[in-house]
């Protein structure tokens, strides 16, 4: 089904059918998630829903501890997989220098980093690629402003970006057609075309994989929400409990009264009661059991998260081999490995709306060959690796430019190589 036929049989040929369409409930909820995780990622947790009591007498204001370790668990993931710059590999190595170029000027290792902390939070990212003078950019747009549209099929048709001004109240939209985008807009009172624009394409839909929904991803707040709601509830509960029950304990006396008073500064007074005793009644906490619990919750939030306790600090280890950190590594490698698929799904699409904008300037480029190499922000003991590395040139099986990618030790291959390049000819 193309557009045409989705509007037709949607909207019955509505010019404006893009009001009605970002106005459906799935899109409707889709946002307002959005919108949640945002305000999570904020600092608006459940937790502060939390009432107020009485307390001797006043309002006693509990304890609404915020623990925002969402951000540290997203941080993490990010930096993992592309906290170092990625690497593009061609056959044709005319391809692989022209689309490297590309990527340094259009500062694409950082759009890279954003698409995949907006997917991380939100579930999906989208990018438009397009021409700022003579470089090639791309903008990654804001989740909570972006509908795209899918058929009954299942196929990426059309897209709209709609957002309204919260100062004037004024709606725009920017819709998305695979050739042109048109920008609409209500301000001075209907809404009305301000212009049209030409486009290499529908933007660049970048999302996880879902089980709800397999046109749409699914964000990591929503595994461990739950897990960090539970755990910033206990705290602050535990909170209120040691202030209350612990330190604030209430001393009772049983047996005759005595009418007397003891003087202010006193310090060591004994009051012997005919048949009485004396003790503070307080409430005795089982450390065990809480510190069970809550070592659990951790363990557990850890697991789902794909983070290694140790990084956490809740475990000490000494100095370990290449293959032990692998192995303390492997949950947050499983889930790496799982972003690189739907990653280089939408940059094999950019990759193509590159080449279309380099044929247009009558260069030719072959995107289909262009592959994402990785660097995974893992720690790895120096020395071995460049044994490893060394091992793998004598053999034959390794080229001395792989060797320079793989080394952290170089920064920009590019710039090493005509430094080699400069000495040789020196010599």
């Amino acid at each position: 089904m193309n557009l045409n036929e989705y509007i037709q049989k949607q909207y019955n040929n509505d010019p404006m059918w893009f009001e009605l369409e970002v106005n459906q409930g799935n899109h409707a909820a889709r946002i307002a998630g959005v919108i949640a995780n945002r305000d999570y990622l904020a600092g608006k947790h459940n937790v502060l829903l939390r009432e107020n009591s009485q307390y001797k007498g006043k309002q006693f204001v509990t304890r609404k501890t915020i623990l925002n370790y969402a951000k540290t668990v997203i941080r993490f993931h990010d930096t993992y997989l592309l906290g170092k710059p990625v690497q593009l590999s061609c056959s044709d190595d005319e391809t692989a220098r022209l689309y490297t170029e590309i990527h340094k000027l259009g500062q694409y290792d950082t759009t890279d980093y954003e698409i995949l902390d907006r997917v991380n939070k939100f579930g999906d990212a989208y990018e438009v690629v397009y021409m700022d003078g003579g470089t090639i950019r791309s903008k990654v747009l804001d989740s909570a402003c972006c509908y795209p549209v899918y058929d009954d099929n299942g196929n990426y048709i059309s897209f709209v970006e709609h957002w309204t001004d919260v100062y004037t109240g004024i709606s725009y939209y920017n819709v998305y057609y695979p050739g042109y985008v048109q920008h609409w807009s209500n301000e001075g009172g209907d809404e009305h075309l301000t212009g049209t624009d030409s486009s290499v394409g529908l933007p660049i839909h970048y999302h996880n994989f879902s089980d709800m929904d397999y046109n749409f991803g699914e964000s990591i707040l929503t595994d461990i929400k739950p897990i960090m709601d539970d755990l910033e509830d206990i705290m602050s509960k535990l909170g209120d409990s040691i202030y209350v029950n612990v330190l604030g304990a209430i001393p009772v006396a049983t047996g005759q009264y005595i009418q007397s008073s003891i003087p202010a500064d006193a310090v060591g007074y004994v009051l012997n009661l005919d048949n009485g005793t004396f003790e503070y009644a307080n409430c005795q906490l089982d450390y065990q059991t809480i510190k069970l619990y809550l070592d659990n919750l951790k363990q557990m939030l850890n697991d789902i998260a794909c983070i290694p306790s140790v990084l956490g600090s809740s475990t000490n280890i000494a100095n370990v081999s290449s293959i032990s950190m692998q192995i303390l590594m492997m949950m947050a490698n499983l889930n790496a490995d799982e972003t690189k698929k739907w990653l280089n799904l939408g940059f094999a699409q950019r990759f193509a709306q590159w080449q279309q904008i380099l044929a247009l300037q009558g260069i030719k480029s072959v995107a289909s060959g262009v592959q994402v190499i990785y660097n995974i922000s893992q720690p790895v003991e120096r020395t071995e690796m460049i044994d490893n590395l060394a091992a793998l040139r004598d053999l034959g099986a390794i080229s001395t430019e792989t060797i320079m990618e793989k080394s952290d030790i170089v920064s920009d291959v590019d710039v090493e190589k005509e430094r080699l390049a400069h000495e040789q000819q020196n010599e």
